[in-house]
C-alpha cells in the first residue's frame, strides 16, 4: 500500500470515528433531555440542575486529581469564568423547566435556535461581519419558531411559560457559544468547563433550603434517573470532545440534528406524544437556518484564509 493510500484510509476512519461519537453525543444529550424530564416529576427546575452540574462536577475533578492535571485550573479571567458560568447555569435551570412542561422534541427544536443567538450576538458584540444570505437564515429561523407556536387560530400550541424558557435556553446557549469565542484565545476548554460546573454547582445548592421536592424524591427509582442523568451529561461531554478532535465542525455539527430523532422517539414510547404538523415544518425551517448558518461559516473561513494570505485583512460578504 502506498504512503497516500495509507493516509486516505487513516483519515476516512477518523472521519467514521468522528461520526461515530458525533452520534453517540446526540443520543447522549436526548438522553439526558430525557432523564431530565422524568426528574422533574421528583424535583424542581433547579435541583434537576444541581444534579447534572454535581455529577459532572465529581467526575472532572476526579480525572483532574488522577491525571494531575490540577495546573490546567490556573486562569487570568476569573470574571470572564462567573460571567459564563452564570449566564451557563441561568440557560440550564430555564432548559430543566422547558423539559417539564414540554413535549422533548419542541424542547430540542427551541434548543437548535442556538447558532441564531450566537451569530446576532457575535455581530453585536464581537463585531463579527454578517451578509445578507446569514441575516436570511436567521430570518428563516424565526420563521420556524413562529410556526412552531402556531398563533394563527387566536390561542398559541405550546404552553407559553415552556416556549419562553425554552427560547431563553436558546438564546443563552447562544450567548454562552459568544462567550467562549471570546474566551477561546486563553482559556482552555477544560478550564472553562470546570468552572462553569463549579459555579453551576455551588449557585443551585443554595437552593436546597427552599427545594421543590415531590414524594418520592430520594426513592431508589429517583436515584437511579439522577445517575442516568449524571452518566448522560458526562459521556456526551466525552464523546462531543473527541468527535471535534477527530472531525471537522462542518461535519460533526449536522449529525446533531439527530437529536430531534431521538426525542421524537422517548415522546411516543414513553407519553404517546406525535409531534404537530407545525412541529415538524418549524423544525424543518430552524434546522435547515442552522444548515445554511454552517455553510456560510465554512466558506467565509475559507475566503478569510485567502485574503490572509494575499492581502492580511478582509471581510467577505457572508
Amino acid at each position: 500500500m502506498s504512503v497516500e493510500a495509507s493516509v486516505s484510509s487513516k483519515t476516512k476512519d477518523q472521519l467514521m470515528l468522528a461520526i461515530g461519537f458525533a452520534s453517540i453525543n446526540a443520543f447522549m444529550l436526548a438522553a439526558m433531555g430525557l432523564f431530565a424530564k422524568l426528574l422533574g416529576q421528583y424535583f424542581g427546575p433547579l435541583e434537576v440542575t444541581f444534579f447534572r452540574n454535581g455529577f459532572s462536577l465529581l467526575a472532572l475533578g476526579g480525572w483532574l486529581i488522577c491525571a494531575r492535571q490540577l495546573t490546567m485550573l490556573k486562569t487570568k479571567r476569573p470574571y470572564a469564568h462567573l460571567f459564563r458560568g452564570a449566564i451557563g447555569t441561568v440557560g440550564i435551570i430555564l432548559g430543566m423547566y422547558a423539559v417539564s412542561v414540554m413535549p422533548l422534541a419542541e424542547t430540542t427544536v427551541l434548543l437548535f435556535t442556538s447558532p441564531l443567538w450566537t451569530l446576532l450576538l457575535a455581530w453585536m458584540f464581537l463585531k463579527e461581519c454578517i451578509g445578507p444570505y446569514r441575516i436570511g437564515a436567521i430570518l428563516l429561523g424565526f420563521t420556524g419558531i413562529v410556526i412552531m407556536a402556531n398563533p394563527f387560530d387566536g390561542q398559541i400550541d405550546l404552553p407559553v411559560l415552556g416556549l419562553i424558557a425554552g427560547l431563553g435556553w436558546g438564546f443563552l446557549s447562544g450567548a454562552v457559544d459568544t462567550t467562549l469565542r471570546w474566551m477561546g484565545a486563553t482559556e482552555r476548554s477544560t478550564t472553562t468547563v470546570f468552572y462553569f460546573m463549579v459555579f453551576g454547582t455551588v449557585t443551585t445548592a443554595l437552593h436546597w433550603p427552599f427545594a421543590e421536592v415531590q414524594p418520592g424524591g430520594f426513592s431508589w427509582q429517583a436515584l437511579l434517573i439522577i445517575a442516568g442523568l449524571g452518566m448522560t451529561g458526562l459521556l456526551s461531554l466525552l464523546a462531543k470532545t473527541q468527535s471535534f478532535r477527530l472531525g471537522e465542525a462542518s461535519v460533526i455539527a449536522p449529525i446533531m440534528y439527530t437529536m430531534i430523532v431521538w426525542a421524537v422517539i422517548f415522546d411516543y414510547v414513553l407519553w404517546d406524544k406525535i409531534p404537530t404538523w407545525n412541529v415538524i415544518a418549524g423544525a424543518a425551517l430552524i434546522i435547515c437556518a442552522n444548515l445554511v448558518i454552517l455553510y456560510r461559516e465554512r466558506q467565509k473561513r475559507r475566503v478569510s484564509a485567502l485574503l490572509s494570505e494575499n492581502r492580511g485583512d478582509g471581510c467577505p460578504n457572508a
